[in-house]
């Protein structure tokens, strides 16, 4: 039996079985760069953040994200097929660990770039332009649900003193869930197929 869109994802939503992955890494790369933070979190609910101790030495936050994602029914990332997804997969190998398992993966950049007709594509840029209302003022102090600008500064401190730049990345990983979930939620309507 074959379930429309709709109805998986209503199902998905009652069930608290989606989730929505961000991560920050410190680079774009899996083999010469590492994982400094995943934020996960289940549809209509707080973020769970697993992040590293040390930048460089991420074994135990991917075993971690690997155990949490594939605890659920399905994944909602932003262009999470071209980098969140391999990234975690990559690493999971350096590791040793099991990739993830194949899961219904709803990749917002893919399914709105073929819906939409929009000047750019970023997250932050639908964010912004659909203007999402925040409705968890205790989470965001914005009205609208906006995507968090990390200086140049901020990153290449993440290496150099992680105990004062690693707070700045959990609160961006945490944030993109927040507006990718609110970007899923405004959007849904247009979700025409999910493949794993």
């Amino acid at each position: 039996m074959k379930l429309e869109v709709p109805t998986f994802l209503r199902l998905t939503e009652k069930a608290h079985s989606l989730l929505f992955v961000d991560l920050e890494a410190t680079g774009l790369r899996g083999d010469y760069n590492s994982v400094l933070c995943v934020s996960m979190r289940p549809y209509g609910e707080k973020s769970i953040t697993s992040q590293v101790e040390k930048p460089g030495n991420d074994k135990k936050c991917i075993a971690e994200t690997i155990e949490i994602m594939n605890s659920f029914d399905a994944w909602v990332t932003y262009y999470g097929k071209g980098f969140d997804i391999p990234m975690i997969n990559t690493r999971a190998m350096r590791w040793g660990l099991k990739p993830l398992e194949k899961k219904p993966h709803i990749d917002m950049y893919y399914s709105l770039k073929s819906n939409l007709l929009t000047a750019r594509r970023s997250q932050g840029h639908l964010l912004d332009w659909l203007r999402i209302e925040a409705n968890d003022t205790t989470e965001e102090s914005e009205k609208f649900v906006k995507k968090m600008s990390v200086s140049a500064d901020e990153w290449n401190h993440v290496l150099s003193y992680p105990h004062k730049a690693m707070p700045i990345m959990v609160k961006r990983c945490e944030g993109d869930t927040y507006g990718l979930m609110n970007l899923y939620e405004r959007t849904k309507h247009v979700l025409r197929d999910i493949k794993a």
